[in-house]
């Protein structure tokens, strides 16, 4: 597996958009710059074609902005390119009324933005972003959903959240709105980190036991592959989008 490298950061990731087992088409985009140290998912909503259209509209807006900005604050950065991701698809609905009332999550993760050393998360909607860090798993990115609201206040459990009947509800993604609410922060990065960016397909038919056990005892391969193998023996009722991103060490001591 090829290693990357951005400013003081090393890196090595794999990814992969998989159709599920119930829908006929793929309304996940997936979004790799390596090089950049960019990486994301985004996760089409309103139904075949606008779904595909939302996301993939998303997807090349951002990574396009965060490439060719010259703005040194990472928040800035990474707010504009998701107020760029986000007037792309409202005017695609402009242009193409058919396609109004379409929208997208996006997830994002900039290895080596912002401070040396440094990651930046950038996250809309209820694609996840989690953390494997010393045996413990974090989910870093929080729902925009008011199901989640409610396990955040404690009256309902994480396991009763993932079985909820209206967890697919959202209140905030790309498209619906000019205005946007990102959450957008930066994150310590440590040699052995392994991140995980994913759409709602993999976390609703996974649970975080079972995330937390692939990415403990699989090597970052096997760990992709043991993902999808475990979402579609658990029925896959949505499309899978995963990226998995371990960090190495720093730029000096690495060999190829």
């Amino acid at each position: 597996m090829q290693h990357y490298r951005k400013d003081q950061v090393s890196y090595r990731y794999c990814a992969a958009s998989k159709i599920g087992l119930v829908r006929k088409n793929n309304e996940d985009t997936l979004l790799t710059l390596p090089d950049l140290g960019l990486f994301a998912v985004c996760d089409g909503l309103g139904g075949h074609a606008a779904g595909e259209i939302a996301s993939s509209l998303a997807a090349a807006a951002f990574g396009r902005a965060v490439s060719e900005s010259q703005r040194k604050d990472i928040w800035e950065v990474l707010f504009q390119a998701i107020v760029n991701a986000n007037s792309s698809i409202m005017e695609e609905q402009s242009r193409t009324p058919a396609l109004t009332g379409m929208g997208t999550t996006l997830s994002a993760m900039w290895v080596g933005g912002g401070d040396s050393g440094q990651g930046a998360i950038a996250h809309i909607g209820d694609s996840r972003i989690y953390r494997y860090r010393n045996g413990e798993l974090e989910q870093l990115t929080e729902d925009h959903s008011p199901v989640f609201e409610l396990y955040k206040k404690g009256l309902i459990s994480k396991e009763e959240m993932q079985k909820h009947p209206h967890k697919s509800l959202i209140d905030r993604c790309l498209g619906i709105s000019s205005v946007v609410e990102p959450q957008i922060f930066s994150i310590p990065l440590h040699p052995g980190d392994r991140f995980l960016i994913s759409t709602d397909g993999l976390t609703d038919s996974l649970s975080d036991d079972q995330i937390f056990r692939t990415l403990a005892e699989c090597s970052l391969e096997s760990a992709l592959g043991r993902l999808f193998n475990e979402a579609y023996r658990a029925g896959a009722p949505d499309n899978i989008t995963v990226v998995l991103v371990e960090i190495i060490q720093p730029v000096g001591t690495i060999r190829n």
